[in-house]
């Protein structure tokens, strides 16, 4: 009987963990969707905001993007495929974690950029009054 009762408590305590490992590995991979698909967002946004703001714009190439010790989020590439062209970029918890143009470039990016740059609020407010003229 006793030999029962510990096999049983060990499947059970086996069943607890398997089922634990399940949700806790399902909790990771949406919690990396979701990183991966706010990532992606904001990277639409940059390429958006460089696409207005720069002269001669061709494309963008990504680096990086990671969270900084303030909690805000840093994306860098650059642009043209000119490594010299590089550019870092912020989302701040000011703006809801949501890029907004504030930008920092090298010195040969800088050479394209225009002379009224526009946040990406107003430039989808342009884009959406275009739309709806046509």
């Amino acid at each position: 009987m006793n030999k029962k009762v510990l096999c049983t408590l060990i499947i059970f305590i086996s069943i607890i963990l398997i089922v634990g490992g399940v949700y806790l590995k399902m909790e990771y991979d949406e919690k990396k969707e979701s990183e991966a698909k706010y990532y992606d967002e904001q990277e639409k946004k940059i390429t958006l905001f460089l696409k207005y703001n720069m002269k001669d714009f061709r494309g963008i190439k990504f680096t990086e993007h990671k969270r900084n010790q303030m909690g805000n989020f840093v994306f860098k590439g650059y642009v043209n495929d000119d490594k010299n062209k590089n550019f870092t970029a912020t989302a701040y918890h000011d703006d809801d974690y949501q890029f907004e143009g504030t930008i920092g470039w090298s010195e040969g990016l800088s050479e394209l950029e225009k002379v009224d740059l526009k946040s990406v609020s107003e430039i989808k407010k342009e884009e959406k009054n275009k739309k709806d003229e046509n």
